[in-house]
């Protein structure tokens, strides 16, 4: 669009909810006219991990996993057997048990 169009930004809005490499993807491609390859399951397991760790950093467990339970549903969104395993995670309510069901899901 900046070519085609001229426009001298972009909005990504929800295109952000469990794609948080979508900045350095915009950026690379910006920079070199070249796509950056996709991110791989490990590595998305690793920022799910991270994620759920920042958020007890600042939240009670209880409140935290629920709102986890969502954006790990973006995280995995369009993976293989997603809805049967968000169906599974939207119950779960302490950190051992939803890491451990995340950690079967990404084997």
């Amino acid at each position: 669009m900046f070519e085609y169009t001229g426009v001298d930004g972009i909005m990504i809005g929800r295109g952000t909810f469990g794609n948080p490499w979508i900045f350095q993807k915009i950026k690379y491609f910006l920079e070199t006219g070249s796509k950056l390859s996709e991110v791989t399951n490990e590595e998305k397991l690793k920022i799910i991990k991270k994620h759920i760790e920042l958020e007890l950093q600042t939240k009670e467990e209880i409140t935290a996993i629920r709102e986890m339970r969502k954006h790990i549903a973006w995280y995995t969104k369009n993976m293989c057997n997603s809805s049967e395993f968000r169906s599974e995670i939207n119950k779960i309510e302490n950190k051992g048990e939803l890491i451990k069901k995340v950690e079967e899901f990404f084997r």
